[in-house]
């Protein structure tokens, strides 16, 4: 369950508020955009208005990736100009909530809501999965979770066998000995187990019975 902040929460109990986002996409030529009618300061940053729109952000327990695809309006091509610009791939993206009470706003109209104090917190983060112009002046970006990250080949699988080609670099054997069976005993045999590449106690733990606690079967009472 996402933890609300205080500040958030306290903003949500006033008499009358207004909520709106704020969306920081860390390209290059880095935007700071916001639905809201006002320039926002935030974080050091100007967040400028523009039209904006997402589904709903869900969280999830598992181990399955969150994407958001966020519509925004590109009527001046603004974006299309950024995104056709520069390659956008896998930098960041965030979508923030911010609220502001009645007694925040300032009554000259025109003037900029000024960020400071109010309540903010950030509800989404990924990195750009992919982007898409459509013909009607819009827009679209998908934000992926940045689980993505985790989804990463090995560079090699440990194996009880060594993987280095016999007498080459990281074999590092030079002597007259012929065929080497890559095991742990034929490294032995050469004087060489400095250098063996495999795990020689990975086929006794894939048999080795693992328990938790002070003693075998420990229940705890």
């Amino acid at each position: 369950m996402r933890a609300i902040d205080p500040n958030v929460l306290a903003a949500l109990e006033a008499d009358r508020f207004t909520f709106f986002f704020l969306l920081h996409l860390g390209f290059t030529s880095a935007l700071y955009l916001t639905d809201f009618d006002h320039v926002v300061y935030y974080g050091g940053d100007t967040y400028s208005p523009r039209g904006f729109k997402f589904d709903a952000i869900q969280g999830n327990t598992g181990l399955s990736v969150d994407s958001l695809d966020i519509d925004i309006d590109d009527t001046d091509q603004a974006i299309s100009a950024v995104l056709l610009s520069e390659d956008v791939r896998n930098k960041w993206g965030a979508i923030y909530l911010g609220i502001i009470t009645e007694t925040d706003v300032d009554p000259e109209e025109g003037d900029p809501y000024v960020a400071t104090g109010r309540a903010f917190q950030r509800l989404f983060r990924g990195i750009v999965g992919g982007w898409d112009l459509s013909g009607d002046n819009q827009a679209r970006i998908t934000l992926t979770n940045e689980m993505v990250l985790w989804n990463k080949e090995p560079l090699r699988i440990q194996s009880t066998a060594c993987p280095w080609a016999y007498k080459g670099t990281e074999c590092g054997y030079s002597g007259t000995l012929g065929v080497c069976d890559k095991s742990y005993e034929a490294c032995q045999l050469r004087s060489n187990e400095d250098n063996f590449g495999g795990d020689r106690f990975l086929a006794a733990a894939m048999t080795k019975e693992l328990w938790w606690g002070r003693t075998r079967n420990y229940t705890g009472t």
